[in-house]
């Protein structure tokens, strides 16, 4: 006996694929709706129970990461069209590019799902799809130097999930969500009173079984949720870090040049004179923080007239500072910058980890070509080497500039004896998109993980202070000239995740993946 099998597909099941994919903007910020991280992978999840083939488990997830990205970072179409000055049937001519082949990582989520067809359809909801996502999450946050936006933890900074982010980092969190979507799903996958057998005999007819056990699942998820929600709000009161030294008070400044304008050599001094003004107007905080590339040029060319004026400004009001401009090394080459400037004199860090397509491009000499469609670079930049901290205010500061916040990996290196970690950004590139909301979002959740406060200053926002919670505490609306002074508080010890990384939960999550691949397969589709 065996059940009748149905291998039909239902195929407006991909358009619900992709329409779910393309809700999952709304669990991010600015909207900041964050069941939807729950709900829309439940859909996906769901419709990839339907699916018979390896075909159907690609496309499903395709789309639905066409979806994904194609709302999560439309923002990249603001940058090509208003600034790099692409058309717009240009500009959306390569942003669907970059989402359909971004897109093709979740696709590959899909195959690996298609491994596990064997499965029961209950543990490929609860354990193998959740598992099976954060892999890929950790795998796109790397592959070809990495696109760690979208993912699902980070949705989730200002829910109670985002407790366990000291200890797991933010993909612990995107675990959580996942099981939270398997376990949603399973609660409408519903056993049928009397199950039909059909009989392999000429003329049979079906015999109905009683089936046994059949609301099992339902409470299993249920349990799971709850069980999730408690230990979230356990790991919540938990103090991994502690207070180090006195309060310090800083100062960040938004200076609000537009992206437009920055770069135009008659705007320069103006420029300097803005953040002149507003830093002599701070001098009683302890550290003032200026945006990546406040000085729109090198600061060997600015160094004599300006900086060193500046610095002894500074020191008489014993004051540290941190400037962004571009530092042009031994080599000749340029790299994205900042310069502390302290009563010891002068450090440099630069910025290590590149934005590929717009920090560099490769091949760049052979791609001259694109000019008479778009504005390219005249040069790459050079990532920057050495230590990733600077001394300020007589704390240690782990640095990072733009992007490189969203490497939660990367944000490790100068700690625990960091005590504070500080972003410079210049989000004009995406001004009227929603990227630097997202920004800012994922740049708290380094503060939770680390355990440390978060000081990030960016020219048009979003600027602001960020506690061990990830809460922010101190913040001025986009797009103003604003001056945030706030006093925080340095912090000490180490986070579970600060001594393992992202290495412990991928460790433990390939574990399971491969004795759930071997030990649990019914040897038949389900």
């Amino acid at each position: 006996m065996h059940n009748k099998p149905d291998n039909k597909f239902p195929n407006h099941l991909y358009l619900f694929s992709f329409l779910a994919g393309a809700s999952l903007v709304l669990a991010f910020a600015p909207i900041g709706l964050y069941p939807i991280a729950w709900l829309s992978p439940a859909i996906l999840f769901y419709s990839l129970l339907q699916a018979n083939d390896k075909k159907q488990h690609f496309y499903l997830t395709w789309a639905y990461g066409i979806g994904m990205f194609g709302t999560g970072v439309s923002w990249v179409f603001y940058s090509m069209h208003f600034y790099a000055h692409a058309s717009a049937p240009v500009a959306a001519t390569f942003t669907t590019v970059f989402v359909v082949i971004i897109a093709l990582i979740i696709g590959l989520f899909g195959l690996l799902a298609y491994l596990f067809r064997h499965h029961h359809k209950i543990s490929r909801l609860l354990l193998f799809y959740p598992l099976l996502w954060v892999l890929v999450e950790w795998f796109r946050g790397w592959f070809l130097t990495g696109f760690p936006w979208l993912y699902l933890g980070n949705s989730q900074i200002d829910n109670i999930l985002a407790n366990i982010a000291p200890i797991t980092g933010v993909l612990g969190v995107s675990l959580l969500s996942t099981l939270l979507a398997g376990a949603i799903a399973s609660i409408f996958i519903l056993k049928q009173a009397n199950q039909l057998l059909w009989v392999d005999t000429p003329n049979s007819n079906p015999i109905k079984v009683q089936s046994k056990y059949r609301y099992l699942h339902q409470f299993i998820a249920i349990a799971i949720i709850l069980s999730i929600f408690f230990s979230s709000w356990g790991a919540g009161q938990i103090i991994w870090t502690e207070p180090k030294g006195k309060p310090i008070t800083v100062s960040l400044i938004q200076g609000n040049i537009p992206q437009e304008e920055k770069w135009l050599p008659e705007n320069k001094l103006p420029t300097l004179a803005l953040y002149k003004k507003l830093t002599q107007e701070n001098w009683k905080s302890d550290l003032i923080i200026w945006p990546e590339t406040a000085i729109p040029d090198l600061f060997s060319r600015n160094m004599k007239d300006f900086i060193v004026p500046l610095q002894k400004e500074a020191e008489a009001n014993q004051t540290d500072l941190l400037l962004g401009a571009f530092y042009q090394n031994k080599q000749g080459k340029i790299e994205n910058s900042v310069l502390a400037l302290s009563e010891g004199g002068r450090e440099i860090y630069s910025k290590r980890h590149l934005v590929p397509f717009s920090e560099y491009i490769p091949l760049l000499g052979y791609l001259r070509w694109l000019n008479q469609w778009m504005q390219m670079p005249s040069d790459n930049l050079t990532a920057g080497t050495g230590v990733t901290t600077l001394k300020l205010s007589n704390n240690i500061a782990q640095l990072s500039i733009c992007y490189e916040d969203a490497y939660a990996g990367e944000n490790l290196k100068g700690l625990p004896q960091a005590n504070m970690l500080i972003n410079v950004s210049n989000d004009g590139w995406f001004t009227g998109s929603i990227e630097p909301y997202q920004h800012m979002e994922i740049a708290r959740m380094r503060a939770i993980e680390a355990g440390r406060y978060l000081l990030r200053a960016t020219n048009v926002g979003v600027s602001g202070i960020v506690n061990t919670k990830g809460q922010l505490i101190a913040t001025a609306p986009p797009y103003s000239t604003q001056v945030i002074t706030h006093q925080i508080q340095p912090f000490a010890g180490s986070t579970p995740f600060m001594r393992w990384g992202n290495w412990g939960i991928i460790a433990i999550i390939s574990l399971l993946l491969l004795l759930g691949y071997f030990f649990t397969s019914t040897g038949k589709p389900e």
